[in-house]
């Protein structure tokens, strides 16, 4: 008898068959974040705090490095929290208002990096992780411009470690190949 085999229980039925949906074809870049079902992510974890207020702290976790794309992957902590049970945009990038504003910016100064929250799951009552699809990440440090007026943090910039992206590129791991199907 093999581990999961077990004794048969008389009249009872078997589960239903499911019905399946196949894998398509990849869609746009950027339509809902990165190739996640097609690709596992190279991960380069980093530990930086970024941001602190009087009951807040924005952590940087590192990056998930996929074949065209980058996510920088923060942590926000909280010593409080709202009691209505308000998540998701509620606290991000609200224009005009004291929400969480993320930007990106070369060290040297140059044109800024367009970032994209994407896929933030709600996390803890006291926790939630956050992260942030980038086209590409130019070579060189990067600086992660940070204001949350909400949490008592006023415009800060902390210098991110991008080393070693360009490797991580390469190490990417293509779960479907393009052209392969089951038989």
């Amino acid at each position: 008898m093999g581990f999961f085999d077990g004794p048969e229980v008389s009249g009872e039925r078997g589960p239903e068959r499911p019905e399946f949906v196949d894998l398509g074809p990849p869609g746009p870049r950027y339509e809902d974040g990165p190739p996640a079902d097609r690709y596992l992510p190279t991960v380069l974890p980093r530990v930086a705090q970024v941001a602190e207020g009087p009951r807040v702290r924005v952590m940087f976790t590192g990056w998930e490095v996929w074949p065209e794309e980058v996510t920088l992957c923060l942590h926000v902590f909280w010593r409080r929290r709202r009691t209505d049970e308000v998540y998701g945009d509620a606290w991000y990038a609200r224009p005009g208002t004291g929400a969480m504003r993320v930007g990106l910016r070369p060290a040297d100064g140059e044109r800024p990096v367009g970032v994209r929250e994407y896929g933030t799951d709600p996390g803890g009552a006291f926790h939630r992780p956050v992260r942030l699809l980038l086209p590409a990440v130019p070579d060189g440090p990067l600086a992660l411009v940070l204001e949350w007026p909400d949490e008592g943090i006023a415009e800060t910039a902390a210098v991110l470690d991008t080393s070693g992206l360009g490797e991580a590129a390469r190490r990417v791991v293509e779960i479907w190949p393009e052209g392969s199907a089951p038989a």
